[in-house]
């Protein structure tokens, strides 16, 4: 027996759409932490569940009901900071405030410059560079202060002697506002053995907000960006600089939207977005087939057990309306000639009579329930049926002859 797959209408489709771009948002946010290893975990329970219900495993069913309840309480419990991420970067009202960043070109050369000089002298430092996202709720045991970022006391703060070299800087709206800065550190099992604390700090601040992260290794002279959960290493201040200038700078007016841009939003991590339409459009199929949904038909209503001396002169009205409900594989597969409207007329006399349809009038098939009809009352007619006297016969008489 093949397999009833349902056909999606458009809301269906923008269902499906809307539920993909949150899919693959929800797995670019939670990517490399515990959090998407837990999201995965609770799908493969969702789909353990709808599989018990469509085959009416009563016991599993019950449990897993009351499981959901007690899971979503708990999820609330060990992922706020996680929930929390999510509908800061969801809110409008973050589009809504100023966008304005006050870094100059000059500052993105002066800090790659600075890292450079900081890796040949083998200085380990972390520097962080604020952007939308505001990180200083992230940050503990931070000493606040306001200064330009100028080369010479960056140098001093990361200096081997100084109490401050530790730990972080923070720099926002062009001015460094807080050094020896604690942060809070990445728990990604992936990242490369010879990270070390900085780098999974970096990571760990990366993963919370928009912060651009500058690291430099003393151990190995390396200067390394991290930005959103990604790291990339630095060979030249020159390439870094530019670099620091198109995250930092103003960002872009939204200007016309080009058929390359809707191309180069398509191709970038196709197979992501691929693999999260295709998750998307399963569960769709396999929770739309036991979903209950409403329609509306026109069907003729007929008479039946018409009695013998009774003729049915009129019946008002000829059709009416059903509103019905069922489950989506049945209502698909409903047609108008399945549904049949009846009027039992046996109990009926003479004369005019107005008839309140019942669900009992109308023969659906199985899996279909009505929920009303429209309309309600049905006008019939009847008249005593004429009775017709008995006719001579025409027969020609036989003539008896007498022998």
């Amino acid at each position: 027996m093949l397999l009833d797959i349902p056909v999606p209408t458009w809301r269906d489709i923008l269902d499906i759409l809307f539920l993909t771009i949150v899919a693959y948002q929800l797995y670019n946010w939670f990517r490399e932490t515990s959090a998407l290893r837990v999201l995965i975990g609770l799908a493969v329970l969702g789909a353990v569940y709808s599989v018990a219900r469509f085959w009416g495993l009563f016991l599993i069913t019950l449990v897993f009901q009351v499981l959901w309840q007690v899971l979503l309480i708990l999820l609330v419990i060990l992922f706020q900071s996680e929930i929390k991420q999510v509908l800061e970067k969801v809110s409008p009202l973050r589009y809504l405030q100023s966008r304005r960043r006050d870094f100059s070109g000059v500052l993105a050369d002066e800090i790659a410059q600075v890292a450079f000089d900081l890796a040949h002298s083998k200085t380990g430092s972390l520097i962080v560079l604020a952007r939308d996202d505001n990180p200083s709720e992230y940050i503990h045991s931070g000493q606040t202060i306001t200064a330009l970022p100028v080369p010479a006391l960056i140098k001093s703060i990361f200096n081997h002697h100084s109490p401050t070299h530790d730990g972080a800087v923070l720099i926002t709206g062009g001015r460094l506002a807080q050094m020896s800065c604690i942060l809070p550190l990445s728990e990604r099992q992936d990242l490369p053995a010879e990270f070390g604390t900085r780098h999974r700090a970096a990571f760990g601040i990366s993963e919370l907000t928009d912060a651009v992260c500058l690291v430099v290794s003393e151990e190995r002279s390396e200067v390394t960006t991290i930005v959103n959960g990604q790291y990339t290493v630095w060979h030249e201040p020159e390439l870094l600089a530019t670099q620091l200038k198109q995250l930092l700078g103003m960002p872009e007016r939204i200007g016309h939207l080009s058929r390359n841009f809707f191309l180069s939003l398509l191709r970038r991590n196709w197979k992501t977005k691929l693999a999260a339409f295709v998750l998307v459009a399963l569960t769709w199929m396999i929770l739309a087939s036991q979903q209950n949904i409403n329609t509306s038909i026109t069907a003729p209503v007929r008479t039946v057990k018409q009695p013998a001396n009774l003729v049915l002169v009129a019946s008002t009205p000829e059709t009416v309306r059903l509103n019905l409900t069922g489950n989506r594989m049945f209502v698909d597969a409903l047609r108008q000639q399945d549904v049949r409207v009846e009027l039992d007329l046996s109990s009926l006399s003479a004369g005019k009579h107005m008839i309140r349809l019942s669900r009992r009038d109308v023969d659906l098939p199985l899996g279909i329930a009505i929920d009303s009809v429209v309309p309600q009352e049905v006008a019939v007619t009847l008249k005593e049926a004429p009775v017709n006297a008995p006719q001579k016969s025409k027969r020609p008489a036989i003539e008896e002859t007498v022998p």
